[in-house]
């Protein structure tokens, strides 16, 4: 029989953290800009701080509902399980000062997020830049790779997934669909590429009869689409990797 030798025990604290994206709408915006995240103040922070909505796993809970609270508590929005997404887990030996933590990380792809209004270990909650997080160093923690993470992540998921359309309303355009791609992919896209390989995948979106009627168009003013009935794309949408990323 193999014998085990005892080994010290180490003190460890498991947390969630959670990165929730959202898109700004304004047709105006740069693809750098549109991207925005959901981030707060901890009453304990370094001046000027932001972390991820997060924090300890209590006992007999599970890490999902865990995340799910503490996203509702710090900043209140409502999520639910069919919404957050694993992410990885983050467990770096200096990723908090204070005490050996391991984080779980989750991310949501939330189109409308409503009214933020934070109730518990939160002075502030704020959408925040992509963008304007990584050029200020705004981030505490390691938090600036686990939103690099789920950022790939949710690339991910608008690559094989139709999760692209829900930030678009019933009825769009296809610039309102690369709106969406461009804010995750943090550049431009070329239009009519992008067109071709939409309109390549069956299903993804179905053309209406009628067209737009905003702002002013040269020619003929943009066709409008719906969204089709798949879930899981059976081509997927790739496009040119990016290096942008915090930190």
């Amino acid at each position: 029989m193999a014998s085990f030798k005892r080994t010290k025990q180490l003190d460890f604290y498991v947390y969630v953290d959670t990165v929730v994206f959202t898109i700004n709408r304004n047709r105006d915006t740069l693809p750098e800009d549109r991207l925005e995240v959901l981030v707060m103040q901890r009453p304990e922070r370094k001046a000027n701080k932001w972390a991820l909505p997060g924090g300890l796993v209590e006992d007999q809970e599970a890490l999902a509902d865990a995340a799910l609270r503490k996203v509702a508590t710090e900043t209140g929005i409502t999520l639910k399980k069919r919404d957050i997404h694993q992410v990885g887990a983050f467990g770096n030996p200096d990723r908090d000062e204070r005490f050996r933590a391991i984080a779980i990380a989750y991310m949501a792809l939330v189109p409308h997020p409503g009214e933020l209004n934070p109730q518990e270990h939160a002075d502030n909650a704020a959408f925040k830049k992509y963008s304007e997080l990584a050029k200020n160093k705004m981030l505490e923690f390691d938090h600036a790779e686990i939103i690099n993470s789920a950022r790939t992540a949710a690339r991910k998921m608008l690559e094989d997934t139709s999760v692209a359309l829900s930030f678009c309303q019933p009825k769009f355009t296809i610039s309102d669909v690369r709106h969406v791609y461009e804010a995750f992919l943090q550049t431009s896209v070329d239009a009519a590429n992008f067109r071709r390989k939409i309109e390549a995948v069956s299903g993804f979106v179905v053309p209406l009869d009628e067209y737009a009627d905003f702002g002013s168009f040269p020619g003929r003013p943009p066709q409008m689409y719906k969204a089709g009935k798949l879930g899981n794309l059976p081509t997927p949408i790739r496009f040119r990797s990016t290096t942008d990323s915090l930190g």
